[in-house]
């Protein structure tokens, strides 16, 4: 017969201690696998994200004749009155929306009149710059929304409110391999519709819908925006000569991460609907590296050509979409001509990476 005294009923303190002790070295060992995996997923659904989009650019392309083109400028938005070619001001996020299940927001800003601004698209105009967009956001970086800055205005649209959350999107149009996206567009409908210059310049920084840019008295620079979006584009598949399996439609762009939420930051402070500028749209004259803490902070100007090159939150790798429909995960090591190769619709080189 067992002795009742014999009985152990429960757990010494050491025993508690050691087995405290192995949890916690299994969590230490387990925790980099789990972020690891949580990483994978939002990579994952980044891709995805971009796979979308290509696809509705297609789509766009098959129903229109043209990927979606780039708009007039940072101090435009869409307005449904203006179609989809190089006379809509709003940029090629807007442009893609009746084409991934979008098309009540791309309606918003319609008054049924494309050459006046009534109260009624005005005020569309305000409710689209506050509606997210879910699909063109990065689960790694933040949420679709900002507080509204000073210049997250618009030409055809109500004033924005500074207490305003404002959606935002976290990818870029590729728009060529050289730089420049210092672009505002006409300073009103009228500007636009009767070609009038802006202090003796020229209105537009193109001169046609494939991308000749002009300098500010209206002549030919020789500089061309080479990619697929851009201000008042109309690129159709033919213009893609170097095919569109080795040319980027659109991809991840590069953010300062001082400023994820603020809204504050030179290239990220505009809307997702805005026309052809820094924001929304991005080149492959530089090499794309990840996010990173003072980068390109605001006012710095020894980093101004920063402000327009890819990039992501994700620490290995970024994701671009071609104009066929894939999306690949590319390195930030890729070679400069390489990338600057993919982001040329014709120039004649198609590159492996």
């Amino acid at each position: 017969m067992n002795n009742p005294k014999n009985c152990r009923l429960g757990f010494t303190l050491v025993e508690l201690l050691v087995v405290i002790a192995i949890i916690g070295v299994l969590v230490a060992l387990l925790l980099p696998a789990v972020q690891a995996a949580r990483e994978a997923a939002r990579r994952n659904s980044c891709k995805n994200n971009l796979k979308q989009l290509a696809l509705g650019a297609m789509n766009h392309e098959s129903t229109t004749g043209h990927y979606p083109t780039g708009g007039w400028g940072s101090e435009w938005v869409g307005d449904a009155d203006r179609g989809s070619g190089k006379d809509q001001p709003g940029g090629w996020i807007y442009n893609l929306l009746p084409f991934i299940e979008e098309g009540a927001k791309h309606s918003l800003p319609s008054d049924g009149n494309p050459n006046v601004h009534e109260a009624a698209q005005l005020q569309g105009a305000l409710e689209l710059l506050q509606q997210p967009v879910n699909v063109i956001n990065c689960p790694s970086r933040r949420s679709g929304t900002f507080t509204a800055g000073v210049t997250a205005g618009a030409s055809n649209c109500l004033p924005v409110d500074s207490g305003l959350l404002l959606g935002r999107s976290d990818y870029g149009a590729n728009a060529g391999d050289v730089s420049g996206f210092d672009v505002r567009g006409p300073g009103s409908l009228q500007a636009a519709l009767t070609g009038q210059q802006r202090g003796g310049g020229s209105i537009w920084e193109t001169a046609d819908t494939l991308g000749t840019e002009l300098n500010f008295s209206g002549n030919p620079t020789g500089k061309v925006f080479s990619g697929l979006s851009f201000q008042r584009s109309e690129i159709a598949i033919r213009h893609i000569s170097d095919g569109t399996s080795n040319t980027y439609f659109c991809g991840e762009r590069n953010l300062n991460s001082d400023h994820y939420e603020t809204g504050e930051h030179t290239a990220d402070n505009e809307t997702w609907c805005t026309g052809a500028n820094n924001d929304n749209f991005r080149s492959a004259n530089r090499l794309p590296r990840p996010d990173g803490q003072g980068l390109g902070s605001t006012g710095d100007e020894s980093d101004r050509d920063g402000r327009d090159i890819f990039g992501s939150a994700h620490p290995s790798a970024w994701h671009a979409a071609y104009c066929d429909g894939s999306v690949r995960s590319l390195g930030y090591d890729i070679d400069l001509q390489v990338h600057r190769n993919n982001a040329n619709r014709s120039d004649g080189r198609v590159s492996s990476e």
